[in-house]
């Protein structure tokens, strides 16, 4: 088996069908939410094929592995590791602290009036209210609230975050495993992504069998170290992927039959669900139709490389950490499934705004000021802009 080249392939380029599949799962999210909120109803097969949304977090986080090897690869290789962090932190921090902006008229009502009822179905808290609040407040600002599998601190505010405090870790761990897993030979680098997947397997069957299901549930589906797995596959897939391209092996054909496959294993497992949970065996799945679509150049007969899809798409992350907060305003203003359709149009239409007016030009300015705090008099790295971003929801509460 050959070694992976000296040179790594070339970074960059749009991947605009990884793009728009991020619409389509963080919609499976909101979707999943809605309906568990009571504003809308949607059939009950359509739930369990994607899991109420659960099967999306796991596209994400391979995504996020593959489209930032994809995308940094060059950056790290070369030791510009703080580039790559101060880049990530522009990309989420600004729309998540957004979504707690929209939390505290949340908040506000549910304190000031005493809601009893909601404080519990939302935010599962029935004591010291006012210091899980606290503390769930700082967990989420610090990105924390992953690392913490209490729903008192981790369901209050914007506990669709815990995704968020998941890619942080993968974050902080991304270069180290960049450089890890680039340096193995293929077949060696299956074994080390199998390897992280059966490791997890046999980590959520200990949870399931020997902690409760109240704590097991956010241990399996929240805590970042069960989940890394997944972001593993997807840096695997991308370095294929890269090889694949630099061999001149990257062929449409190739990336039909893969996608094909893919394809009709996830549907076997998603209405089958053989085992639990879902994602379990949907990552490797998954992480074979994103190196699929990313051989073919135009997926679904260019569909996916519509405009329209790849704007939502983008927006996707600003939908994801939006939908619940305007869920609960829309509930506490009256709205039920007679009008439950209203804040969903709402959810994706500010989803746009939120991402043309606000988080591409604050990650604009951060990514600005980093480089003008960073420069030197003989000048210093220019980190180029990434086309393509993963992005990262979370189960459902």
């Amino acid at each position: 088996m050959l070694r992976q080249e000296r040179q790594p392939p070339s970074s960059g380029g749009a991947l605009r069908a990884l793009t728009s599949i991020r619409f389509f799962a963080a919609f499976s999210v909101l979707l999943g939410h809605y309906t568990a909120l009571g504003l809308i109803k949607v059939p009950a097969g359509f739930l369990h094929v994607v899991d109420s949304g659960r099967s999306a977090v796991s596209l994400f986080f391979v995504l996020s592995g593959f489209i930032l090897t994809y995308t940094y690869r060059e950056t790290v290789s070369h030791g510009h590791v703080r580039a790559f962090y101060q880049a990530r932190f522009a990309r989420i921090y600004p729309v998540l602290m957004l979504g707690l902006v929209l939390c505290v008229p949340v908040v506000l009502y549910l304190t000031v009036n005493a809601d009893a009822a909601r404080l519990l179905h939302w935010y599962a808290l029935r004591h010291f209210i006012y210091l899980s609040l606290a503390v769930s407040l700082l967990c989420q600002v610090l990105v924390l609230n992953a690392w913490f599998p209490f729903a008192a601190v981790n369901q209050p505010w914007n506990g669709v975050s815990d995704s968020v405090s998941c890619e942080a870790f993968f974050y902080l761990l991304f270069p180290f495993l960049l450089r890890t897993l680039t340096r193995l030979r293929h077949g060696r680098l299956a074994l080390a992504c199998a390897g992280a997947w059966v490791a997890q397997g046999l980590w959520i069957a200990f949870l399931g069998r020997y902690l409760p299901a109240s704590r097991s549930g956010f241990l399996i589906f929240a805590l970042p170290v069960t989940r890394l797995s997944e972001f593993i596959l997807g840096i695997g897939a991308a370095i294929v992927f890269q090889h694949l391209k630099a061999t001149k092996r990257a062929t449409r054909a190739r990336g039909i039959a893969v996608v094909g496959i893919s394809l009709i294993l996830l549907a076997a497992v998603s209405v089958s669900r053989p085992v639990e949970p879902a994602f379990y065996l949907q990552s490797p799945l998954v992480a074979a139709l994103i190196l699929g679509l990313a051989l073919i150049d135009r997926p679904v007969i260019g569909v996916l490389n519509q405009r329209l899809l790849v704007l939502l798409g983008e927006s996707s992350y600003a939908l994801y950490l939006i939908h619940v907060p305007l869920a609960h305003l829309a509930l506490i203003a009256g709205y039920d499934r007679s009008k439950g359709w209203i804040p969903v149009v709402a959810a994706l239409l500010l989803s746009v705004v939120i991402f043309k007016l606000y988080e591409e030009p604050m990650r604009r300015r951060i990514k600005a000021h980093f480089a003008k705090r960073a420069a030197q008099p003989e000048g210093g790295y220019a980190e180029r802009t990434p086309i393509v971003d993963a992005n990262l929801p979370s189960r459902p509460a």
